[in-house]
């Protein structure tokens, strides 16, 4: 290959990660070829399919990225004209995998513009030809997927699909209600979606970038002209009214007529006979043929069938054939050919890459756009003073517009505009994602960049390392005396094979990732990632309505600094986790999610695999070479903590929800207790079970008796703690009563769930990790480890346990490692530790045994409330932990109603730090 000036600039490309490239080898060296992150300089260029490297052209583009190009997994919704093309251009640009959907068969018709079939392929499916073409000519290095299903019917497969992918490219035409129902779903799962059309001579194409806060394809556009909700599509010649006849309608015949009529087509079914009846409610039950009442129920069935298609909705349905399907022009009637098929879709393939790969505008610099509609003409054409005035150069992008548009920027839309405040599916979307940041603890932002290093995929088999190997660990051997973790067991290592390559997506899966500042050049880079920080070390990354967890990820944005962290001069690595701890945690999760899920319990995370991070070769030799950077990276259901953001939480709404009249209260607590009701003190729980005393179920012995009168909670913009994206939620939420009985039942089945999750732990003969050594005990067995769910999230119960890097097994346990410290001796004691000590003394808001807890408290007119609740809590973990009764069991009804409680306790501490 020869080599110019620009392939010794910097590009963002990806290399393999197994092609190394020796520092001395000849002709290439590593300053001489960049086609790669500047992380790979010393990687060789891909492998020669065919001689020379196949994305030579496209990597010597400026702020080309083909690396992120080879990151993208598409998915293509029709395997038509527009679709099939789209294919072809992807495969050409080398994307990571291309899914077709299609449910057609190939006919002689579409041999002149379906360009990946012949004559052969006639009555073949689709999506077969497509693949078959694509794999035969025009596929270089991109894995191809092809699915005949019907899209409406099966939406749930598209629904599965699109979670795999990093872009929806919609080349299906069944009418608006089809586009609104991909829309909404892009919009959920927060990626881009690319639209086109084409007829005759003309196309056009759409962008949307899928992020909440920006437009999407219904900010503009209405669905009502599909439901016919205006009088003249009902009352014209021929309209809906006259099609409806002149009898009374119930629900049957109703249900029968849009199954049947020509505007509407809808599949029957138990969705669209709930969406008919809740319509039929606005009209008395039945249909008179009536202009007015016509009207108002369209307009109903429009609004019922619209909330079943919200994000946070429609990824949920198994079908939308409900949706009406309007009978339109067959292309046989409107013509079409090869050109505006092919234009269009390679102007939409042209746009989102545009958008992917477009770099951050410098500081001060006019903001890069792309159009949100691309429309043209083939038959029109253009003279070059046409072109010049339809080249927007100066508004940082282009719009080859029909003629005669006029070229006022305000007239004109792009696809980073802001979402409309009217726009039902951009709100539903905001409300969706906050809520999401809210269980996971999300409020301060990061920048997650490509390091160097390996991607490790979960191991299909596991093996235990030797006694001698782990009893050796504890300082490693450097002067600086640097302390790792040393479990009293035995190491989890991996025995081979490859468990979770499927479960990774594509932009976690290629190179290490790791926090860096938002002012870097790195943060910058069209593939970074922004997340939100968990702690200090970690960060969860959200992608395609699901988050992410990367355990040991930097510390905040310093890398991986050594800092003195104890009084003997100790010193530790901060920021990652270790590669022993790695594998342990990625082992014992696998165990632990199986035991778990014996009891009705979820785990927090699914193990993926981990990064092993190598040193910069442009920052010099990582000092520590003995000891292995890694983090671990988990699928996880949230972040939110049970201590420091729940319990805290609600410690902290305690003064706004109720009266500080709590004598009642009181008495309730002495009496569970068994003290003197009259008795003027009234001890701490945490003294109360330090001492060994009973602590009081106070939910039973409060009755009929009422404990405190509520309080109308304040306004968000009254609270410090609110943050902005969480105000409409507190909003919504604060006109809500909560009784003292429903917030008593929550503390019980939260007491309940640590219990019975420990017990359950126990009886599997798994530590949680708690063990001594140089720098004191440490012990995992506590109520930050559980992380809050949202109310969908797994089984029913509120709880999920995660954090098992310190975890391990009566099997593995090294009886010769527990003789430093009497209280932890053998494996029973640990346990027992666990029991008492870990989990009931956090729970009871003890300082003594608080293990990464912040041990809130509430105020002191409300601290009878307080002991209140953590009594019940205690009382509940002890009964379940010992096998007894559940007094106060789960109900479907107060278990909803609590969740505004949680809300409302979550708006208050996203600023903790868990």
């Amino acid at each position: 290959m020869a080599l110019t000036e620009l392939t010794s600039s910097h590009f963002r490309g990806f290399l393999r990660r197994d092609e190394e490239w020796p520092e001395d080898s000849e002709p290439w060296t590593p300053w001489t070829y960049k086609a790669g992150c500047d992380i790979e300089n010393r990687k060789r260029p891909p492998p020669e399919e065919i001689p020379g490297d196949v994305f030579d052209r496209q990597r010597v583009i400026p702020d080309f990225d083909q690396g992120l190009i080879e990151r993208q997994v598409c998915l293509v919704l029709g395997a038509g004209g527009i679709g099939q093309n789209v294919a072809l251009t992807l495969a050409r640009l080398g994307v990571q995998k291309i899914i077709l959907v299609d449910n057609d068969i190939y006919v002689a018709s579409n041999l002149t513009r379906q360009c990946l079939g012949n004559k052969g392929d006639v009555g073949k499916r689709k999506v077969d030809v497509a693949k078959a073409g694509l794999e035969a000519s025009h596929n270089l290095r991109s894995a191809v997927v092809a699915v005949h299903c019907d899209a409406v019917l099966e939406w749930d497969r598209v629904v599965d699909l699109a979670r795999q992918s990093t872009v929806v490219f919609n080349a299906i035409d069944v009418g608006v209600m089809w586009d609104f129902c991909v829309n909404s779903l892009c919009k959920e799962l927060e990626i881009p979606l690319c639209a086109g059309q084409s007829f005759g001579w003309k196309f056009m194409t759409e962008l949307y970038t899928g992020k909440v806060d920006e437009v999407c394809a219904f900010c503009y556009d209405s669905v009502s002209s599909t439901f016919g909700t205006n009088e003249k599509a009902i009352t014209r010649q021929g309209g809906i009214l006259e099609r409806l006849g002149p009898s009374s309608l119930n629900k049957e015949v109703v249900r029968d007529f849009l199954k049947n009529d020509r505007q509407f087509r809808c599949h029957d079914g138990p969705v669209l006979a709930e969406v008919v009846d809740l319509a039929l409610q606005s009209v008395g039950g039945q249909l008179r043929p009536e202009s007015a009442e016509v009207l108002k129920f369209l307009q109903a069935l429009q609004q019922e069938t619209v909330k079943k298609l919200l994000p946070g909705k429609v990824s949920t349905m198994k079908t939308v054939g409900f949706i009406p399907q309007p009978k339109h022009a067959e292309t046989r009637f409107v013509g079409s050919w090869v050109c505006p098929c092919l234009s269009c879709a390679v102007t939409m393939v042209s746009q989102w890459t545009g958008l992917l790969t477009a770099p951050a505008v410098e500081e001060g610099a006019p903001e890069a756009v792309m159009p949100q509609n691309i429309t043209f003409n083939l038959d029109t054409g253009m003279t070059g003073e046409e072109q010049l005035s339809n080249l927007v150069v100066e508004d940082g992008g282009y719009e080859l517009g029909s003629l005669g548009i006029p070229l006022d920027r305000a007239e004109r839309r792009f696809c980073r505009d802001a979402a409309r405040d009217s726009c039902g599916v951009c709100a539903a979307a905001a409300a969706n994602r906050a809520e999401a940041r809210l269980f996971a603890g999300a409020a301060r932002t990061v920048k997650l960049a490509t390091n160097a290093g390996e991607v490790q995929r979960l191991p299909a088999a596991w093996s235990m390392g030797d006694a001698s190997s782990s009893l050796a660990r504890g300082k490693a051997p450097n002067s600086e005396a640097l302390v790792v973790p040393a479990m009293p067991a035995r190491d989890w290592l991996p025995g081979g094979g490859d468990a979770g390559a499927s479960a990774w997506p594509a932009e976690l899966g290629t190179l290490p990732l790791l926090k860096v500042p938002e002012s870097s050049t790195l943060a910058k880079s069209p593939s970074a990632l922004w997340g939100y920080a968990s702690g200090i070390r970690s960060a969860l990354v959200p992608l395609r309505a699901k988050w992410y967890r990367l355990k040991g990820c930097g510390n905040r944005t310093e890398g991986f600094p050594v800092e003195k962290v104890g009084n003997k001069g100790e010193w530790s690595l901060r920021g990652s986790c270790f590669q022993h701890t790695a594998w342990t945690e990625l082992r014992m999760t696998q165990l632990v999610s199986r035991v778990l899920e014996t009891a009705g319990f979820d785990c927090a995370n699914r193990p993926l695999g981990l990064y092993l991070y190598q040193p910069d070769p442009e920052s010099g030799a990582w000092p520590h070479p003995e000891v292995e950077r890694c983090c671990v990276v988990f699928e996880t259901l949230g972040n939110a903590r049970l201590g420091d953001h729940l319990i805290g939480g609600i410690l902290a709404l305690l003064p706004h929800l109720f009266e500080p009249d709590l004598a009642e209260l009181k008495r309730c607590i002495l009496r569970g207790r068994d003290f003197d009701p009259s008795d003027p003190e009234l001890l701490e729980t945490a003294d109360v079970v330090s001492c060994g005393m009973a602590t009081a179920d106070v939910l039973a012995q409060l009755g009929s008796a009422g404990a405190a009168p509520a309080r109308q909670l304040p306004k968000a913009e009254e609270l410090e703690n609110v943050p902005i994206f969480l105000r409409h939620l507190w909003d919504h939420l604060r006109v809500k009563k909560v009784d003292m009985s429903l917030l008593l039942w929550l503390a019980w089945r939260l007491g309940w769930e640590c219990g019975l999750t420990l017990r359950t732990l126990h009886e599997a003969q798994i530590s949680w990790g708690t063990y001594s050594d140089s720098m004191g005990i440490h012990c995992n067995a506590h109520i930050n480890n559980f992380v809050v769910k949202a109310m969908d999230a797994g089984n029913d119960t509120f709880l999920a346990a995660l954090d098992f890097d310190m975890a391990f097994t009566r099997e593995n346990v090294l009886p010769e490692a527990l003789q430093a410290n009497s209280l932890l001796s053998d494996f029973d004691a640990i346990l027992n530790f666990e029991a008492t000590m870990g989990m009931k003394m956090v729970l009871a808001g003890s300082d003594f045994a608080s293990t990464g807890v912040a041990n809130a408290k509430t105020s002191e007119s409300h601290r009878v409330l307080e002991v209140a609740l953590r009594d019940t809590m205690v009382t509940a973990y002890a009964a379940a932990l010992e096998g007894q009764s559940d007094a106060h069991p789960p109900q479907a009804e107060l278990r909803e109603a609590s969740y505004d409680i949680i809300k409302l306790a979550l708006c208050l501490t996203t600023h903790v730090e868990g």
